[in-house]
């Protein structure tokens, strides 16, 4: 074993044990024996463990490295999405989702073109070969739509929120998460009854939402309405 593989070895199974900090020791050995910060990947790398940790700040940090070095792509404006929202910056983590979805449909544009372009050319096979490219970029996955939604219920923007929870969940139905803050969204954008029939069909499947709804103060304000109170006790009733 080299020791670019020794310490990544010992980061995984530190990563493992649930010692991030530690981790995040022996990953930047590996930068060492990577002996060189401007390695393609090394920032952004950097930044996925420390926002692992909640290391929010460095990670954001690191990531604006990352863009300084490195062409702009969909994985490092999301991820950065992903850490100005746990920093609360909602409207700037709205605007990297943004550039993330721009990022990804710019390259289906091209590739899109290519084809024809190749068509035309008469290079049908240079053409299969775009094709497939498309084939595998897939569409904006569960994960994005699921954090657009996060940001937008932030924002108050109830209506984009329910939009964003309903596509996520075209993707992957059943996802209890989704389902739960779909739940809550539609309680704040006045639709009360819909909202408790997502709660009690997700606290059915799952009952230990009994106590995250307990809990969740973005609740507090129904928790003497009777229908509320009635999937609650239903659940202790099991």
């Amino acid at each position: 074993m080299n020791p670019k593989e020794h310490w990544e070895s010992k980061a995984a199974e530190l990563k493992k044990e649930g010692k991030f900090e530690e981790s995040v020791g022996f990953l930047d050995k590996v930068r060492g024996v990577q002996n060189s910060k401007n390695a393609r990947d090394y920032w952004y790398k950097k930044a996925c463990d420390l926002y692992e940790i909640g290391e929010y700040e460095k990670a954001k940090d690191a990531l604006l490295k990352d863009l300084e070095v490195n062409k702009k792509n969909y994985e490092t404006f999301f991820l950065l999405a992903k850490i100005l929202f746990e920093l609360k910056s909602y409207e700037e983590s709205l605007e990297y989702l943004n550039k993330a979805s721009e990022d990804h449909d710019s390259k289906l544009l091209k590739n899109f073109q290519k084809i024809d372009q190749m068509k035309n050319l008469r290079k049908f096979e240079d053409a299969v070969i775009y094709s497939d490219k498309v084939k595998q970029d897939h569409p904006l996955d569960h994960s994005y739509w699921y954090q657009r939604g996060m940001v937008f219920f932030k924002l108050k923007k109830f209506t984009d929120a329910l939009f964003c929870f309903n596509s996520a969940l075209e993707l992957h139905q059943e996802h209890q998460n989704t389902l739960y803050q779909l739940a809550k969204t539609e309680l704040y954008a006045g639709n009360k009854e819909k909202s408790f029939e997502i709660l009690e069909r997700i606290c059915t499947i799952e009952p230990n939402n009994k106590e995250k709804l307990k809990m969740d103060k973005d609740f507090e304000h129904v928790l003497d309405d009777k229908s509320f109170r009635m999937i609650i006790s239903s659940l202790n009733s099991e």
